[in-house]
């Protein structure tokens, strides 16, 4: 996520320069333990390589980010992704499990964000 008014975000420049951050992110995954049927909310999907990482273990995943280009690029993978701040969540009691990959940094409302999730 990040603060628009500051930050474009590239789903192709990231794919291209950035790409390690989220392969780093896959040891997350692991401590996550995702398991088939659960719901789980990606805050901070981004193009949504790790969404879909946990998509394939049977989960139902929704992503969050607030680039429409980042979320734009998610949906592609076919990820259930949508522009969402995160401490403007309107979600209630839905996930069993939030899981988020170098996304909080961006958020500058940090109680905000907490209370959400």
């Amino acid at each position: 996520m990040n603060d628009r008014s500051s930050q474009m975000w590239s789903p192709e420049s990231y794919a291209q320069q950035v790409r390690f951050v989220s392969d780093l992110g896959l040891p997350v995954v692991d401590l996550l333990a995702p398991q088939k049927g659960e719901r789980i909310l990606d805050l901070g999907c981004g193009d949504g390589v790790l969404s879909a990482k946990i998509a394939g273990f049977g989960c139902r995943v929704v992503g969050v980010d607030s680039s429409p280009e980042m979320v734009g690029s998610a949906q592609a993978r076919g990820v259930d992704a949508r522009v969402a701040e995160g401490e403007a969540l309107l979600f209630a009691q839905e996930f069993d499990a939030v899981f988020t990959n170098a996304a909080l940094h961006w958020m500058t409302n940090p109680v905000g964000v907490t209370a959400c999730v």
